[in-house]
């Protein structure tokens, strides 16, 4: 999440007439501010059970992957639970987007998918557009909470594994000489988290471990991946089954040129 700010504050200074980067600066902020609370109980029993039976079991990664996969599922079964009993159970505070208004409105953005589909006429202010946006943005986070939960567990224990992986790389017998020469990090094989050392390698460690494709089967799985690739998810529909005129609408909103 912290890299996906990063680019997106980088995405709106160098293409401010971009709307999307504003718009999905909003559902960031949603994913920030309601689903990280709710997701964290999930990590940290994820990570008590694993503390207290690594000594046992999860030697191999087979293992560490069946034992990441079943947290994850538990994660999005619940949470799925929950949403259906209550939805207020994600969105409990209200999310304060003056600063975004602000910025969006400076910036004036006058295309991109997303931007289109929550844009009702092509004469709609920034302003107007940001604050249909929160409502189908927030419609958004709260039908798919579950998957981006699972996706944070998932996340969590893949570094949790990577960590374990370390340490016992550390209990290895060294030499003095070598620790010394080497140093303690390079043994560790710790990476700084804001490097772009570490970014390559949780990237490479996630897509190493099974995906939620495999981890979340159905009913309870995940949608196909276009769902989070054409701006609110093509009102939750199989981009593969949806005319030339739905796709149209999707991808270009309200512009009165294609509309």
């Amino acid at each position: 999440l912290q890299a996906a700010s990063r680019h997106l504050s980088f995405a709106a200074r160098f293409t401010p007439q971009y709307g999307d980067s504003f718009l999905e600066q909003l559902r960031l902020n949603m994913i920030d501010q309601w689903l990280i609370p709710l997701a964290t109980p999930f990590i940290n029993g994820m990570l008590d059970t694993f503390v207290s039976s690594c000594s046992n079991n999860k030697d191999t990664q087979i293992e560490a992957y069946q034992f990441l996969a079943e947290h994850v599922k538990e994660a999005a079964d619940v949470m799925k639970t929950q949403l259906e009993e209550n939805v207020d159970t994600v969105i409990k505070d209200v999310l304060d987007t003056s600063e975004l208004e602000l910025r969006c409105s400076s910036a004036d953005p006058n295309y991109g998918h997303l931007w289109f589909q929550c844009r009702d006429s092509p004469i709609d202010t920034a302003r107007e557009v940001i604050t249909q946006a929160k409502t189908v943005m927030a419609d958004f986070v709260v039908d798919y909470a579950h998957l981006y939960i699972a996706a944070m567990v998932r996340r969590a224990g893949v570094l949790m594994l990577v960590h374990h992986r370390v340490e016992k790389k550390a209990t290895a017998p060294t030499t003095v000489e070598s620790a010394q020469e080497l140093g303690l990090s390079t043994i560790l094989g710790l990476l700084s988290p804001n490097s772009c050392q570490w970014d390559t390698m949780v990237d490479k460690e996630l897509r190493a471990a099974p995906s939620l494709d495999q981890m979340l089967p159905s009913p309870s799985g995940v949608a196909g991946s276009t769902l989070f690739t054409t701006g609110c998810g093509g009102n939750g529909q199989n981009w593969d089954k949806l005319s030339l005129t739905e796709k149209r609408r999707i991808l270009f909103g309200s512009d009165s040129l294609l509309s």
